[in-house]
């Protein structure tokens, strides 16, 4: 069991990109325990290694959000390892390129299953753990996008399931107030991240991309981790107790062009 005297965090995607950097955030405020969700083995050993100053705080367990019974026992575990759960961040997602025309019932059905019914079933499945929590709070944040709010060129299934997200964020938002829970959804523009260095075959065309894209915004870059764990940190404090609902858009300026 870990310090029962903070409040604990589950971060889904805490170990890579803007998730990890939300994790070394939220952990670093000393005030939380948190809950790190990746994927699979490799990705939550990495990032073991990577957070081990702050292991008496950290907890990890691996989980695919999409599938039911896999979150159901994730759940489980958390329940019965941690004291005082307070907060979810639904960061985890899927990225695939495809327009309409060519995107694939299969690559659809994924990136939904993903990005939309993950943050569904491990909403579904904290609140009833944070409702026991004693302190009469709590908070849900999902990690959107501006392609949810101004869709992304070949990129149809990503920036529906985001739009839904948003969607999805506003109504539970209705739901859990009663609680004295919040929800809000932050929606990200360009940020340096795994997901990017994916689509790019060298480290010269990554570099290339972000320069082009960010220099083209107001802030003349595009965003780093920290921009978007600092605005998790946010909505996460006492700071944000009376802001629910709201879809928080961090992108240096990029729907403003």
């Amino acid at each position: 069991m870990v310090n029962d005297s903070k409040k604990t965090i589950v971060v889904t995607g805490g170990a890579t990109g803007i998730g990890l950097e939300a994790v070394k955030t939220l952990v670093a405020d000393g005030q939380y325990n948190i809950v790190v969700i990746p994927k699979n083995r490799a990705q939550m050993e990495a990032a073991a290694k990577e957070l081990q100053e702050f292991r008496k705080n950290l907890s990890f367990f691996t989980c695919d959000i999409s599938d039911p019974e896999q979150v159901r026992m994730t759940v489980g575990k958390i329940a019965a390892t941690q004291k005082c759960l307070y907060g979810l961040v639904n960061n985890a997602g899927i990225y695939p390129f495809g327009g309409l025309l060519n995107t694939t019932v299969a690559q659809w059905d994924k990136t939904m299953d993903v990005n939309l019914r993950g943050a569904f079933l491990m909403t579904q499945g904290m609140i009833p753990l944070m409702q026991e929590n004693e302190l009469g709070a709590g908070r849900i944040i999902n990690i959107s996008s501006t392609a949810g709010i101004m869709p992304n060129h070949h990129a149809l299934s990503y920036s529906v399931s985001k739009a839904a997200l948003i969607a999805f964020t506003k109504t539970i938002a209705k739901e859990i107030g009663p609680f004295g829970f919040t929800a809000n959804c932050i929606c990200p523009g360009i940020v340096r991240s795994p997901m990017h260095e994916n689509y790019h075959q060298t480290d010269t065309a990554l570099e290339d991309f972000y320069y082009r894209r960010g220099s083209s915004f107001p802030m003349g870059r595009v965003g780093e981790p920290k921009d978007v764990a600092s605005a998790i940190k946010f909505f996460m404090s006492e700071d944000a107790s009376w802001v629910t609902g709201e879809t928080f858009i961090l992108d240096g300026g990029r729907l403003l062009q």
